[in-house]
């Protein structure tokens, strides 16, 4: 496994557009995450959601975060105003979306506990592009095809373009969560860590059988965070103030991807720095289960 540790300036980065069927097209910054698993995909952008983006009632079959920075994200359940966070659980309907004003936000979208499989960006690109060769349209968030006899068959976007990629019917997961979890961090403390002078976290949830873990770490004024081995992969962003890593000033915006049992170089800030996180168990659990299947196999011939 991979246990080298990413870190870029998402303000150097440029946007793309996102060719997904819905109404508008959302522009994005993809951030750099290669869990090395393989088959296991994560997908993590910086995402600006125009005027009149709109999506019907939907569901996944995977999981979803997202973390509002500038604007209000519609989210059909309850809209998301800045420094607000949804957790969207697999197989939980929300929707419909209707996006009044421009908004950024953080997304996560990655493997559920279920594991159905997450398509990858170039993978529903490939398939949205095959579908729109053969005639079919997509308007409001919806499929519009033929059956293989001619009659009309509508579907969800996703849903359509996720079928077409897998060759089978997509059967969503069990409902663990009924409906999303709508988070607003400013109601949480920070909490000091003991273990570490001048380092306090919020820790706003942790979700599913595979520990997903939300939250916040920030470095006081003058505070430093020596080097650590990471146990879990993390998703870090810095959302506000300003560090010091491998002898670099790193502004709002920063992103690390710490891959588990990667040790971090020393962190500090003069001014003080948050980051914002999300905490991963699931990529050492899913190598972890890889591994065993090859054992298993192996010992079987």
């Amino acid at each position: 496994m991979n246990r080298e540790i990413t870190v870029v300036d998402t303000t150097e980065m440029a946007l793309e557009d996102v060719r997904r069927g819905r109404v508008h097209m959302i522009r994005r910054k993809r951030l750099p995450l290669e869990t090395g698993v393989p088959g296991l995909t994560m997908e993590y952008s910086l995402s600006v959601v125009p005027e009149g983006y709109f999506t019907p009632r939907h569901r996944h079959n995977f999981d979803q975060i997202r973390y509002t920075l500038t604007g209000v994200q519609s989210t059909g359940y309850g809209d998301l105003g800045p420094g607000e966070i949804g957790y969207f659980p697999e197989g939980a309907y929300y929707g419909p979306q209707s996006q009044q004003g421009e908004c950024v936000a953080l997304v996560l979208q990655f493997q559920g506990a279920s594991g159905e499989h997450l398509l990858s960006n170039e993978e529903m690109n490939e398939t949205y592009e095959k579908l729109i060769a053969q005639g079919a349209k997509f308007e409001n968030g919806i499929y519009r095809g033929l059956t293989a006899d001619g009659r009309r068959k509508n579907k969800d976007s996703y849903v359509a373009i996720w079928e077409e990629h897998e060759g089978r019917k997509l059967k969503f997961p069990a409902v663990r969560y009924r409906t999303p979890v709508m988070m607003q961090p400013e109601n949480y403390g920070w909490v000091a860590d003991r273990k570490r002078p001048g380092i306090e976290t919020k820790h706003l949830g942790t979700f599913s059988e595979m520990r997903t873990g939300i939250g916040f770490f920030r470095l006081l004024p003058g505070a430093r965070l020596p080097a650590e081995k990471q146990e879990h992969a993390e998703l870090r962003y810095l959302v506000e103030g300003e560090i010091q890593y491998r002898g670099r000033d790193w502004g709002v915006g920063t992103y690390f991807y710490v891959p588990p049992e990667a040790t971090v170089e020393g962190l500090s800030s003069k001014t003080g720095g948050t980051f914002f996180t999300i905490t991963l168990p699931m990529v050492a659990e899913v190598a972890a289960r890889q591994r065993e299947q090859t054992q298993r196999a192996a010992a079987a011939e």
